[in-house]
């Protein structure tokens, strides 16, 4: 299992959720600010969560997907946000998905169906 999926299972397990906003909930019902950076050419939202004394970066799409999801976003291919904004986590926007299906959508400009 991944670091990164491990700090998301762990965060749930805390009490950490998420609102329609998109925003992080911490176990004291307070909205966690996070921090924006960039990975792989994108910028994406995190906070961190402390654990065995280690602070460790969760990115806030994926913890979202897997708040909506379960298990399956972790298994997922890759967390795809239906209107291409990345800083834009609220649930309705993230869905799970292949790299195949984002070139499809930006790149070629085909557009998916969404039930």
């Amino acid at each position: 299992m991944s670091k990164s999926n491990e700090m998301i299972r762990m965060a749930s397990k805390k009490g950490y959720t998420v609102n329609k906003l998109g925003e992080i909930i911490n176990p004291k019902g307070k909205v966690i600010k996070g921090s924006i950076g960039k990975f792989k050419n994108s910028t994406y939202k995190k906070f961190g969560i402390s654990h065995k004394g280690i602070s460790r970066p969760i990115l806030v799409h994926r913890f979202v997907a897997y708040k909506k999801f379960g298990e399956t976003a972790l298994e997922a291919e890759c967390i795809r946000y239906l209107n291409h904004n990345s800083l834009d986590n609220r649930p309705d926007n993230i869905d799970i998905g292949t790299y195949r299906e984002i070139y499809e959508t930006t790149v070629r400009g085909i557009s998916k169906s969404v039930s």
